[in-house]
């Protein structure tokens, strides 16, 4: 994130005492948030600096340009700015940032710069199409840290899929028409494999290290599967992570069925969520948009991602129940009274005799929802809090979840699904931890994603 203040000299206040106040304040920042701050090193003055400062910006490959109006200025002094980097933040400052008292010369006029800054975004001699966030207030104050921090947060789920690659094996479980979206990000690419070369490549995998992964798996959690079963749902997982790492993949599609089991004696399920946990999140079934959305995840909270169905409403307690066959990172298990992880590695729900799969319920706590939709030109932002784990649900990875949003709009569980059915989302919404919803809306407007707003109750088709 760079930084470049804009001090017009007519003015009496002492907008270098500002600038490096909030230069500070940005430093302490850059620890807490986790980034790197990128300081121009002087103050732009007039335009015909702002020119020469754009020129330097331009090349210092910046995610986020903070550009403070330290004081007022017009838009030939901050257009240079605004073009030098694709995101940029325009940021104004109390005038009490000026120094003296609310009486005499105004010492900056900054909130009024912000101000004119903004309504000129669309002119034609500024012509600033990209993302542009303002901010106003002390570097010191919450209300600026609690602008910023979603921001930081969506410039990692940026990253994350910028220039992302993901790994498709053996394309779309058959009949799941609906997750067969290409991706339309820029720069995201789509590595293809066919299923052969997995259950090759899981056949070839040298005993000794299934076993020993096979080993780590049982020190770490309880099972109930014998030890022939864990090595052959092992050797799935060193064969994707060979794959991934051969590939270059910063995130896993495959086809997990029906084929594979039959020929690896082993579900793909807990194998899949260790991928996610060595932080290559791994889709179900085939979904390419839906490893994008875990990344993205993946990217904004610092944690893994997970990939859900929506399987049941209790109205009771306005709840949502989302599933799956068991194929999370252990990190989202709840934890049993000694504090290790409340799951174990067991059978398939539907597969008598065939693991390995991990059964667990989603540990308490706020969550946030994102799918792509039409190649990354929409999406679906959600908020909820998964509901305390001893509630009774389903075999596999499973939480019910209250308190949901659509958006930032808060809706009922039965909403919620409504909202999922009639806007034809497909069944899969990937989950990350904590409450990002700000920063997955910043987020999508940095892709130029649409985010679909959440249907009136009038508009919801009922049965």
């Amino acid at each position: 994130i760079g930084f470049v203040s804009v001090i017009r000299p007519a003015f009496k206040g002492d907008g270098a005492a500002a600038a490096r106040r909030s230069l500070d304040g940005l430093a302490g920042l850059a620890d807490e948030l986790g980034f790197e701050l990128v300081d121009l090193g002087r103050a732009v003055t007039d335009a015909r600096e702002a020119e020469r400062a754009a020129a330097e910006l331009a090349e210092r490959e910046l995610d986020l340009l903070m550009v403070q109006h330290t004081t007022f200025a017009t838009g030939d002094v901050v257009a240079p700015l605004l073009r030098a980097v694709r995101q940029v933040g325009v940021w104004g400052l109390p005038e009490s940032a000026g120094g003296g008292s609310a009486r005499g010369p105004l010492p900056l006029n900054s909130l009024c710069g912000l101000n004119m800054t903004l309504s000129l975004l669309d002119a034609p001699q500024v012509a600033k199409h990209e993302s542009v966030k303002w901010f106003y207030g002390d570097v010191a104050s919450p209300g600026f840290r609690r602008r910023l921090a979603p921001t930081v947060a969506a410039l990692r789920g940026l990253r994350a899929l910028a220039g992302a690659r993901v790994l498709a094996i053996g394309g779309t479980a058959p009949g799941f028409y609906g997750i067969e979206d290409v991706p339309a990000l820029d720069g995201v690419e789509v590595v293809r494999r066919e299923l052969d070369e997995l259950f090759a490549r899981t056949a070839a995998v040298d005993p000794s290290q299934a076993e020993a992964r096979a080993a780590s798996w049982a020190r770490g959690e309880a099972t109930d599967l014998t030890q022939e079963q864990l090595v052959r749902g092992a050797r799935i997982d060193v064969a994707l992570e060979a794959m991934a790492r051969d590939a270059e993949a910063d995130a896993l599609a495959v086809r997990c069925w029906p084929e594979l089991p039959d020929a690896c004696g082993s579900m793909a399920c807990a194998a899949m969520g260790e991928s996610g946990a060595r932080e290559v999140p791994a889709a179900c079934e085939g979904d390419v948009m839906g490893a994008l959305s875990m990344l993205a995840l993946q990217g904004v909270t610092g944690a893994p991602a997970l990939l859900m169905d929506l399987s049941d409403v209790d109205e009771r307690d306005d709840s949502l129940l989302v599933w799956h066959c068991g194929n999370a990172p252990l990190a989202w298990a709840s934890a049993a009274p000694d504090g290790s992880p409340a799951s174990r590695l067991t059978t398939h729900f539907n597969r008598d005799g065939v693991g390995v799969v991990r059964d667990m319920r989603l540990r308490e706590g706020s969550v946030s929802g994102y799918r792509l939709l039409a190649g990354g030109r929409r999406a679906v932002v959600a908020g909820g809090r998964v509901l305390d784990p001893e509630k009774a649900a389903f075999d596999g990875v499973s939480g019910w979840i209250d308190a949901l949003s659509w958006a930032e709009t808060p809706v009922t569980a039965a909403g919620f699904v409504a909202n999922i059915l009639d806007r034809r989302v497909p069944h899969h919404l990937a989950f990350g931890s904590g409450d990002v919803v700000g920063a997955l809306l910043e987020l999508s407007a940095y892709l130029g994603a649409e985010v679909l707003p959440a249907l009136p109750e009038s508009a919801i088709l009922r049965p």
